[in-house]
């Protein structure tokens, strides 16, 4: 019984062993991935990174990670250039597969989902219309019925025009997205000529760029706090 004891110890001491020896590995390779990471795309700051799975080490041993999280919050993308932030993007990655030393991380499948404030979008897009010089304006914001709500203004002879608010809808195209609003909900504020400059920049397409390689936008929905995004893709490096 005393040799059956000490048996007992002896196993239960090793396997407290391996696991602390598990988790300070994953610890060590959370951070490498973050570091990683941080240089490939480009971030400001290292992400927040959860490797997930148990044990982790024959994982390592495998080459093969379940499913690695990435929280890139901040996160800069372009639409037509213009620098846009997308909050609170976060990203999962499964069926990671390892290059040697962690050289290498690749993800068969990927998903994610973030956040474009309505403030974030109205600054943006202010940006690209100050480019164009056409004195048009609009502000973004969530309308009850679930779509997005636009206040619209026009600069007519030198003077600003408050056009009116109408509710439309972002439509998403071959990773472009364009503003969907009737012709009929369109305010005759200004007459015609401020309605028919309003219908063209509605009806451009604004091409989103930016984002990892291999992740391209889902879709987009209006929410109270902003522009809701989800994002899927494959063969994703996060490491370079």
């Amino acid at each position: 019984m005393r040799a059956l004891r000490i048996s007992l110890i002896v196993f239960g001491a090793l396997l407290v062993l391996a696991l602390i020896a598990d988790r300070i590995a994953l610890f060590i390779a959370q951070g490498e991935v973050a570091s990683q990471a941080r240089e490939t795309l480009e971030l400001s700051s290292e992400p927040d990174v959860s490797i997930k799975g148990f044990p982790f080490l024959t994982q390592v041993l495998g080459s093969h990670l379940d499913r690695v999280d990435l929280g890139l919050d901040g996160y800069e993308a372009l639409v037509d250039d213009q620098m846009l932030t997308l909050e609170e993007l976060d990203v999962r990655l499964e069926d990671v597969e390892l290059g040697s030393g962690y050289s290498s991380a690749v993800a068969e499948r990927a998903g994610g989902e973030g956040l474009i404030s309505w403030e974030e979008l109205t600054r943006a897009y202010g940006e690209l219309l100050a480019v164009s010089g056409n004195g048009f304006g609009v502000e973004f914001g969530y309308a009850e019925d679930g779509r997005l709500l636009l206040t619209l203004q026009a600069s007519v002879l030198g003077q600003s025009l408050d056009v009116g608010e109408v509710t439309g809808d972002i439509v998403l195209e071959n990773g472009s997205i364009r503003l969907e609003v009737a012709d009929e909900d369109i305010p005759d504020t200004g007459g015609p000529e401020v309605q028919a400059a309003i219908r063209e920049q509605l009806d451009i397409e604004r091409e989103i760029a930016g984002l990892p390689d291999g992740l391209s936008l889902d879709s987009l929905e209006p929410t109270e706090d902003g522009l809701a995004l989800t994002i899927t893709g494959s063969d994703v490096d996060i490491t370079g």
